[in-house]
């Protein structure tokens, strides 16, 4: 088992046609370790703690900290964690793109073009944070804007190219699912291959359920919820006002090409692959700007409480702590896979309307929807027939 915990999957079919999902999931509350440490020590560990999405988790903690003892934080050095939090969703995304996708088609990863864009990744942290802990209370930006732009390009190039073969503007463009049609056609990326390979197979509604997206929630409510007697169930299978909650990059992308795609297909396969791919383009444009923020985040205190919501890669992080004598007396993390992966959740949900014509054919139609969900450990998932 790994040491981050893992998903089990139990699909129970019949010929093919899925009858039940039933996920459960043995991942730790990692965020008991925090407890009795003193900020400081807080976000010297939070990196050490989680090995994905380690900056969205140090800047989540960061925030919730400072909300906590009621600092203010450097403008200037929070748009530069912005910007690294825009280059770690990125580099998470073409990490799934370049190992699984080829895998999910049989094919070889593309290991070398991915060792590119993570060392060129490094290199636009560096080019902000001259020193390693860019995320502790009293960080400051390089203000290397001129050499982090001139990565960030770099980096830009590199994504394009190995991930839409050089299409990624015209991608960003597309408006209709007939011009969609138009571009796959002539487009042999990963980006491209792996949404074609959807129309063959009958796959493009594969999943479609009636979960919705996670709305807004109030961080001040929210940090009240996380503070109640149950906390730690909220933590593990969170629900908000009794319902089940998507909490994905499809569920917080919006565009006309989407908006299409679900009237035909609702939020199955298809436009859950180019949500991700839109969100992939989008985080390329404002990696080059330090003018705007596109990223939900928000954060609260409250006395000696405080909590930050944050959009990670897979999702809105949220993370929340309690002080009492300048340390740590409670700390509640909420993950996106929480809410993607809980009982009742999107996964499960998609899981159990899956159709194939054969046992086969639903294990691969299982594993993509599993994917496309992206959950950040490992899982194991059995099919039963019944």
């Amino acid at each position: 088992m790994s040491p981050g915990g893992e998903l089990e999957i139990l699909l129970r079919h019949r010929g093919g046609t899925a009858q039940s999902a039933k996920i459960s999931s043995t991942r730790p509350l990692a965020a008991r370790v925090l407890i009795g440490k003193t900020p400081n020590e807080v976000l010297a560990l939070v990196p050490m703690l989680f090995s994905l999405c380690a900056d969205a988790h140090s800047y989540a903690a960061l925030m919730a900290c400072l909300a906590a003892l009621d600092q203010a934080y450097d403008e200037e050095t929070d748009l530069a964690h912005v910007q690294l939090l825009y280059a770690e969703t990125l580099r998470e995304h073409v990490w799934r793109i370049l190992l699984d996708w080829p895998v999910m088609l049989d094919e070889a990863a593309d290991k070398s073009a991915l060792a590119g864009v993570l060392n060129c990744s490094r290199r636009f942290k560096s080019a902000l944070f001259v020193e390693a802990a860019a995320f502790s209370l009293d960080a400051k930006s390089s203000l290397n804007f001129s050499a982090a732009a001139l990565v960030a390009d770099e980096l830009v190039h590199l994504i394009d190219a190995a991930v839409f073969s050089g299409c990624m503007t015209e991608f960003a463009a597309l408006q209709y699912e007939e011009d969609m049609r138009s571009w796959l056609a002539g487009n042999n990326s990963w980006a491209g291959r792996i949404v074609q390979r959807l129309y063959p197979w009958g796959w493009q509604a594969a999943g479609c359920n009636p979960i919705a997206a996670l709305p807004n929630l109030d961080s001040y409510e929210l940090l009240q919820r996380l503070r109640a007697d149950d906390a730690e169930a909220f933590c593990l299978t969170p629900t908000w006002q009794g319902v089940c909650f998507e909490n994905t990059p499809y569920s917080l992308q919006q565009s006309p090409l989407l908006a299409a795609l679900r009237v035909n297909y609702g939020n199955g396969l298809l436009a859950r692959f180019v949500a991700l791919l839109q969100e992939v383009s989008l985080f390329c444009a404002h990696l080059r700007t330090t003018e705007s923020n596109v990223l939900l985040t928000d954060s609260v205190g409250d006395g000696d409480a405080g909590l930050a919501q944050v959009q990670a890669a897979r999702g809105v992080l949220i993370h929340a702590l309690e002080l009492r004598d300048e340390r740590v007396y409670d700390y509640r993390i909420v993950a996106p896979t929480e809410w993607n992966f809980h009982p009742q959740g999107v996964a499960a949900r998609g899981l159990a309307n899956l159709r194939a014509k054969d046992n086969e054919e639903l294990r691969r139609q299982a594993q993509w929807w599993i994917q496309a969900i992206d959950p950040c450990v490992p899982y194991r998932l059995t099919l039963e027939e019944i």
